[in-house]
């Protein structure tokens, strides 16, 4: 006689689901390969239900859920005019979780309020593991670049630590949920958060919850009732963004050259009455001065060898001509490259130079401030000189100048979903671009890469996708929807987010669980929940 075993009660399709979507909370912050096992679960589970047919059919009346699905539609339909299928079927492979979680999420059970809180908390602990783990990595391994420490790419992560942050803002405010404690701990979590993106100098991190905090605080104030306390709120919100101009606009100006590179009183001759050197083809700029004026080299390497054992014709420690980073380090101390401007270096400055070192500014304590230096130098000095440096800020510029080109030459109908990739292979060539055909990339810019793909008709019908949805179910005055909308739509500007497979399941996901995935929606004034309609 055989006996088979009982599957335990808890052992069903929704308590599968609720553990697929926890993983998948717990995954995004953290790991690619545990995103694909939470997939995976969510889609087996899905296929196996026995009412797997009412599923599809309930789906297929979910205008909603349809028009999130159809950002996936449209790329389909963007084979008809393409002729590198190979391409197209990768980045078809890529946004699967455009067809999948539509689906699984809109024909599932919706998440009552307590649960939905829970596994919010679940994934505020995965990003306070992930800010944890690249502290300790920051803190203990020699990283130069404080970038480059997350486990995942920094704009993937930060993405995931906005979300995070204003959860745990709006769970810290549920007294009927969670004790005092709790609540405190939540509030000093978020704020760990944010001082981990300044830690980790992501400026556009750190821009993002800036201006969805700015958007929020406008919601709350214009819905205020006390005259004194509205004025004062609404004159807080205008000061930050005029702070935040004042603050660019001074960093821009210790930043920007205050001559042109040739002017009237250029002096041609050292104190020892040896010519001056001013050459414009050195570009580069440091701490407004310009890199190529006032050089003697003769002069360097005569008071050189006399304070270094190390040549000047030869190598820094990171591989780069020491000659240049002494010119490039002096420029930035805003001395001239002569005998004199060497002498006035310290002990210190020579030891900084030696080890690569090429400007006062990497010697500043890292912070968002270091960045933000950083973003506005490699703008001006492209702007200045048209020189790109191989960064990703002045990158960027070049990809939308590329990705803008090729809109103009496939307004309509784009390129197609398969041949976007060869178009940019061909468009920065034509454009005669300085980039190295190895950072030949897209826009990172996802407006323009859809435009440049499936043109004006398929732009227009990916906008309407985005902003429909949340009209049609009035969720535009649900807190976590709104403030995932606002994350992703600005993210969007400087990244291809649904290119990627961290960045397009953290859109597919998020937008269906805040859109369809729970019972209740969290209104942006007054923290409680109603039914949703």
């Amino acid at each position: 006689m055989t006996i088979v075993k009982k599957i335990p009660a808890w052992f069903n399709h929704t308590n599968i689901y609720l553990f697929g979507l926890g993983l998948m909370l717990v995954s995004l912050p953290t790991s690619k390969y545990l995103m694909s096992i939470a997939q995976f679960i969510l889609i087996f589970n899905w296929l196996i239900d026995p009412k797997i047919l009412y599923k599809f059919r309930d789906f297929f009346k979910n205008k909603p859920a349809l028009v999130v699905f159809s950002i996936f539609a449209i790329h389909v339909i963007g084979l008809l005019w393409t002729s590198d299928l190979h391409y197209a079927w990768k980045d078809l492979r890529i946004k699967l979780p455009l067809l999948a979680l539509p689906i699984i999420i809109s024909t599932s059970p919706r998440l009552n309020v307590k649960t939905f809180y829970y596994l919010m908390l679940v994934f505020i602990g995965a990003n306070l593991f992930g800010s944890f783990y690249s502290s300790y990595k920051l803190f203990t391994q020699e990283i130069y670049q404080p970038r480059s420490a997350p486990f995942i790419s920094l704009i993937r992560f930060a993405l995931n630590i906005s979300v995070a942050f204003f959860a745990g803002i709006y769970l810290s405010f549920q007294k009927k949920y969670f004790s005092k404690v709790f609540r405190i701990f939540l509030a000093l979590s978020s704020i760990w958060l944010l001082f981990f993106l300044t830690l980790m100098e992501s400026v556009t991190g750190f821009a993002i919850i800036v201006i969805t905090s700015i958007i929020l605080l406008t919601i709350f104030v214009i819905n205020l009732k006390r005259i004194v306390v509205k004025s004062a709120l609404l004159f807080f919100i205008i000061a930050i963004p005029v702070f935040m101009f004042l603050f660019m606009k001074s960093i821009y100006d210790e930043i920007t050259p205050k001559k042109p590179f040739y002017h009237e009183s250029l002096d041609k001759f050292t104190s020892r009455g040896n010519p001056y050197l001013h050459d414009s083809t050195l570009f580069g700029i440091e701490n407004g001065n310009w890199v190529g004026q006032y050089i003697n080299v003769e002069e360097l390497e005569s008071e050189w060898n006399k304070r270094s054992n190390i040549k000047l014709d030869s190598v820094d420690k990171h591989g780069h001509g020491l000659m240049y980073t002494l010119i490039r380090y002096m420029t930035s101390k805003g001395l001239r490259k002569d005998a004199d401007g060497l002498n006035a270096l310290t002990p210190e400055d020579i030891h900084n130079i030696e080890t690569g070192i090429a400007s006062i500014n990497h010697l500043e304590k890292r912070n968002i401030k270091h960045r933000l230096k950083t973003v506005v130098w490699e703008i001006v000095l492209y702007r200045q000189t048209g020189y790109l440096t191989a960064t990703s800020v002045t990158q960027r510029l070049e990809f939308w100048r590329a990705g803008i080109n090729i809109i103009r030459e496939n307004l309509w109908f784009g390129t197609g979903t398969g041949d976007i990739d060869n178009a940019f292979k061909q468009m920065y060539p034509k454009m005669k671009s300085q980039l190295p055909p190895d950072q030949w990339w897209r826009t990172h810019n996802q407006y323009l890469t859809v435009f440049a793909t499936l043109g004006i008709f398929g732009f227009l019908l990916f906008i309407f996708a985005m902003v429909w949805p949340g009209i049609k179910l009035n969720m535009y005055k649900d807190y976590f929807f709104l403030v995932f909308f606002v994350i992703s739509t600005l993210s969007m500007l400087t990244e291809d987010t649904l290119d990627t497979q961290a960045g397009v399941t953290f859109y597919a996901f998020f937008t269906m669980l805040f859109l369809l995935g729970r019972d209740t929606i969290n209104p942006l004034i007054a923290p409680k929940s109603t039914v949703q309609q």
